[in-house]
């Protein structure tokens, strides 16, 4: 069984301030597989000042349950880095569909906007090999949101990328309706950096802040009624939002 990572390589804030707890949650948790660890350590050397934009093996682990769990067919992630949670994903989408299904396979498309780390991303993806299942999309996640034909409906959808633009994003998919019914959206770093929570009384978070920004996410869909969430204080904050 592999060391588990330091947590100071992850995004997960939660994590980084509970390090034993960590280190034995992963212990008892699906291990990180060889390719996975390949990516992430790979990135850490690649981009040392960017590997924290990865989720946590352990988050990874638990992502991947949840595909296990669903067995989703189509999966559209914003914001894929070097495409290790993409790698995870996909891992558990192959192996909860091993049934080949010629007519409608199961596919997992991801987005990152710098066209350098797609290529990244994309080689990854391929010595990983995930080709087949993983399509590296080199745009924004704007773009592929405006772009995505709502006839194509999507069963889940990770949102890690522009924390500024995460109600945005939210909206899109469900003004658009690309949610088959009961789809879910996985949305990352809600409580980023555990600052998100006491913005509302502090005076010193302005309104562009994006604190600010996280928590007016949060309110708004806890407001709205198309869908049912809850909000988990795991790693940096996991919402898990329903499409009623």
């Amino acid at each position: 069984m592999d060391t588990p990572p330091s947590p100071a390589h992850t995004n997960d804030g939660q994590e980084r301030s509970h390090t034993s707890v960590y280190a034995y949650a992963a212990q008892n948790s699906a291990q990180e597989p060889q390719e996975l660890q390949h990516i992430r350590e790979s990135t850490a050397k690649e981009f040392p000042t960017e590997a924290l934009k990865m989720v946590s093996p352990l988050q990874g682990a638990f992502m991947a349950h949840l595909v296990h769990t669903q067995k989703p067919r189509r999966i559209l992630e914003l914001g894929c880095f070097t495409g290790y949670s993409a790698v995870w994903l996909a891992h558990a989408l192959r192996s909860c569909h091993q049934t080949r299904d010629l007519l409608s396979p199961p596919r997992l498309w991801t987005c990152e906007r710098d066209p350098e780390v797609a290529a990244v991303a994309t080689k990854n993806i391929v010595r990983a090999g995930y080709s087949d299942t993983v399509t590296v999309i080199s745009e924004s996640a704007d773009h592929a949101l405006t772009h995505w034909d709502p006839a194509q409906k999507l069963d889940l959808i990770f949102i890690d990328a522009n924390k500024s633009a995460y109600s945005r994003y939210y909206d899109m998919v469900l003004d658009r309706d690309l949610l088959c019914e009961n789809g879910q959206i996985i949305v990352d770093n809600v409580l980023l950096h555990g600052k998100v929570h006491t913005t509302a009384d502090s005076p010193e978070m302005t309104k562009r802040s994006i604190y600010t920004k996280l928590h007016d996410f949060n309110r708004h869909v806890t407001a709205d009624s198309r869908t049912r969430h809850v909000l988990l204080p795991v790693f940096d904050g996991l919402m898990l939002i329903t499409k009623v």
